[in-house]
């Protein structure tokens, strides 16, 4: 199996922090985010990641190198234009092969059981299974797991909805007819889920968003409760 980290955006919302230094790379405890990301990547047995990159890629190039250091093998996908999620994963295609694949954002803080995720892919049935965690506080979530068959469908306001968090398991198959261009995979899962074969699996673990200097800062608290600085993280999957 190949993984995909999406390591290309501007990390708007974290400005000034992200005006020189890609989001990736921000800290969360003793190491960046992307770190922690590959070193798990790595445990999982995975010897092949393809990196996306545009915002200050040579920043991200230089500190991750070649992946020896994390233990993988990174192949890059350089976009001039930034293609966003959906067209950043169209234009990998052609690194990552033919096999379902595991595709995570690098700008979330997380330590989530992926095992779970990776064997619960059926190609014959799903374009997408994605990973969701509990909406904190009050809110609805992206999406609805319908209890029966695990399919998802969009949250509207009053439901108990779960979030999206930003690591999946694609089919490659079904994105291949998705042009070269920029777009959201908001759009490729809206279609998955038109057809009945976007799918949604609740992850344990922790999980924090970093959207915003707030956010960030709420997230390294907990990061620091939750782990010991240099214990490591908690899922060996």
């Amino acid at each position: 199996m190949r993984v995909m980290i999406l390591a290309a955006g501007y990390g708007k919302r974290l400005r000034p922090l992200t005006d020189t230094l890609p989001k990736p790379l921000v800290m969360m405890g003793d190491a960046p985010l992307l770190d922690h990301t590959l070193r798990r990547v790595a445990g999982l047995g995975v010897e092949q990641v393809v990196i996306n990159v545009h915002h200050l890629a040579g920043r991200i190039r230089e500190h991750v190198g070649d992946g020896s250091a994390f233990g993988v093998s990174v192949v890059w996908s350089d976009e001039p234009v930034l293609l966003e999620t959906g067209g950043g994963v169209r234009q990998a295609l052609e690194l990552l092969g033919e096999a379902p694949f595991l595709a995570i954002n690098g700008d979330v803080a997380w330590d989530l059981e992926l095992s779970g995720l990776i064997a619960a892919f059926d190609a014959e049935r799903m374009d997408g299974l994605l990973g969701l965690v509990p909406v904190p506080g009050a809110g609805k979530g992206d999406f609805v797991v319908e209890p029966e068959s695990g399919r998802l469908r969009r949250a509207v306001p009053g439901d108990a909805g779960w979030i999206y968090s930003g690591l999946q398991m694609l089919r490659p198959a079904a994105l291949m007819d998705y042009p070269v261009e920029p777009f959201s995979l908001n759009r490729f899962y809206d279609d998955a889920a038109a057809q009945g074969r976007l799918y949604g699996l609740p992850l344990k673990g922790f999980w924090a968003d970093i959207g915003t200097p707030e956010r960030l800062e709420t997230a390294r608290l907990e990061w620091k409760n939750r782990f010991a600085i240099g214990a490591g993280l908690a899922y060996k999957d």
